[in-house]
């Protein structure tokens, strides 16, 4: 009897580790990165420019990068760069120097993005860029760098999600990981709405913000410490 019980225990033990396998084995993976797009979408990929800081070109006015050095100025000023926007803290001044560059800077923390901080920077990349070529940069050029470049590919160039994401996984900025907070970011933003208040010049896309705030804020600061 006993010897019947392990012979019965040992075919589902078995029979459990077989099936565990086939599983593993065959079941499609779900967090698999999108796949790389072909045709000519990919073709419109930011260019790579300078591997040493992680600089691409999205458009003649626009480029996106890691936090330059100062070693990286002569080429930022031989691609005519009139404006930095800076998604991070760091002390861009540090590289910058004496540069007439205008400099902007509107840290983000790509785990705590939301659609305010989107539209605020976009509409600063667009401002800027009709006084010349702009670059933006955050510490790495790939986690908020990247958000904010697929943003710019789907609300203002007209990039679907699916477009933006192949470009922002596949094209050579950083590992899936170094972007799983941007990835979900894009993959919930409703671009419509986002579309919709930019074009308006909301400064949201929720009625009931704070941001609207913010004239009145920097106008009350301007006016304590004039």
């Amino acid at each position: 009897m006993r010897t019947s019980r392990r012979l019965v225990f040992s075919v589902i033990a078995v029979v459990a580790l077989v099936g565990g396998w086939l599983v593993a084995r065959y079941l499609p993976v779900q967090n698999a990165e999108t796949p790389l797009l072909t045709g000519p979408q990919a073709e419109n990929w930011a260019r790579p420019v300078d591997a040493s800081f992680n600089l691409f070109e999205m458009s003649p006015t626009l480029y996106r990068s890691a936090l330059p050095k100062p070693q990286n100025l002569a080429l930022i000023n031989e691609l005519q760069v009139r404006t930095v926007v800076s998604l991070v803290k760091d002390d861009d001044r540090q590289w910058l120097g004496n540069s007439t560059i205008n400099l902007i800077s509107i840290p983000l923390h790509a785990d705590r993005v939301d659609d305010a901080d989107v539209l605020r920077v976009l509409n600063t990349l667009q401002l800027a860029e009709t006084r010349g070529p702009v670059l933006m940069h955050c510490k790495h050029g790939s986690d908020r760098t990247g958000l904010i470049a697929a943003m710019f590919r789907t609300v203002v160039q007209g990039w679907s999600k699916q477009e933006a994401l192949s470009e922002m996984l596949n094209g050579g900025y950083g590992t899936a990981d170094d972007m799983e907070d941007a990835r979900a970011y894009v993959e919930r933003a409703d671009i419509g709405k986002l579309r919709e208040a930019l074009t308006n010049g909301k400064c949201d896309t929720k009625v009931i913000s704070t941001c609207y705030l913010r004239p009145w804020l920097n106008t009350l600061v301007s006016t304590a410490h004039p």
